[in-house]
């Protein structure tokens, strides 16, 4: 038990190979994330609690939808898009069998 407590500590002294626009991406998208579960419970109460208010001969909580779920959509498609951005500035070329299955002849 005290070995694998050392070990962890030791683990944590190591050094991570994040860059700084991998620890950036992980603060945006997090804010990202956060935004997104709160413009859904928003869309959620708004179109409950205000049915019997209208504007524009709509009642609000059309106008929570007509305005929720495209934010919604937008904040999703946002965070793939930033996702693929980070990852694709990492790829790096892999060997695998499959793409190599004949490394060396014996």
């Amino acid at each position: 038990m005290a070995s694998r407590i050392s070990q962890r500590i030791a683990a944590l002294d190591q050094p991570d190979d994040v860059t700084d626009e991998e620890e950036i991406w992980a603060l945006i998208r997090l804010s990202l994330v956060v935004v997104r579960v709160v413009v859904f419970i928003s869309i959620i109460l708004v179109s409950e609690m205000m049915e019997e208010y209208s504007m524009y001969e709509l009642s609000i909580s059309i106008w929570s939808l007509i305005i929720g779920i495209p934010l919604f959509i937008m904040l999703s498609i946002s965070i793939i898009i930033g996702d693929r951005m980070v990852k694709k500035g990492d790829s790096s070329p892999q060997k695998t069998a499959l793409l190599h299955p004949i490394l060396e002849r014996v």
